[in-house]
């Protein structure tokens, strides 16, 4: 029986060092493997006419747990982890909450997005993820080199591979009227258009999720083309 239960120590053990390694792996890589979304909303009036300006985002990334399997009134390390690696990835990103969501946790940092709407190049904040609306496209999503070099030696860290960074954008119609666009390599609504014309009713708005291409686009490119009036 010792040493039954001497064995099962040892495996208990062992089990912890692997979720261990396991979880600063995967927050090296910015929780490579795992979920890991920006999200922001925007409205057509910021994207025709608006100037360049500061939006409100959210990061997030998900966990294994939310809460100490030793205690539940704490953080899991897992949670303690992100809190210490985003900031270093994402700039000015604050820990908000992590929260249970079917079978899986995410934690949550609200980070700053930045709308450009300058055509002299540089982005609107280099340490941040940018939206370009302009008159050469109604929407990009920008990388800038100072937020891919940070995501970069965080992937160099970690023995796991590649980011799973995901873009979600919720655009609402406030123009007042019908308004026509097309789409491109992204979900509106969860569905997927290579090339379409698409029209918003007024009043309405929908949701863009960048398809893995446009994703990969904006990490190694540094950016990636999503939105285009019928006139461009």
């Amino acid at each position: 029986a010792t040493c039954n239960a001497i064995r099962c120590w040892l495996n208990g053990e062992e089990m912890s060092r692997m979720k261990r390694i396991a979880v600063l792996a995967c927050v090296a890589a910015l929780i490579s493997g795992c979920k890991t979304t920006v999200e922001t909303a925007v409205s057509l009036s910021d994207l025709l006419t608006a100037p360049s300006k500061q939006l409100a985002g959210n990061l997030y990334v998900e966990v294994p747990s939310c809460q100490s399997h030793e205690d539940s009134r704490l953080p899991s390390t897992s949670v303690q982890d992100v809190q210490k690696a985003m900031p270093g990835i994402f700039s000015d990103a604050k820990y908000q909450e992590c929260f249970r969501k079917g079978f899986d946790s995410y934690a949550r940092f609200s980070v700053p997005i930045f709308l450009d709407k300058d055509l002299d190049g540089k982005p609107a904040s280099p340490s941040h993820i940018n939206l370009i609306s302009n008159e050469k496209a109604l929407l990009r999503v920008s990388v800038p080199d100072q937020v891919k070099a940070r995501i970069i030696n965080a992937q160099k860290r970690s023995p796991v591979g590649g980011l799973d960074l995901k873009f979600v954008i919720r655009v609402k119609n406030d123009t007042g009227k019908d308004f026509a666009f097309t789409a491109l390599a992204a979900y509106i609504d969860q569905t997927p258009h290579v090339i379409n014309s698409l029209t918003i009713k007024r009043g309405g708005d929908f949701l863009i999720t960048l398809s893995d291409v446009s994703a990969r686009s904006a990490l190694d490119k540094g950016e990636a083309l999503v939105l285009l009036l019928p006139s461009q």
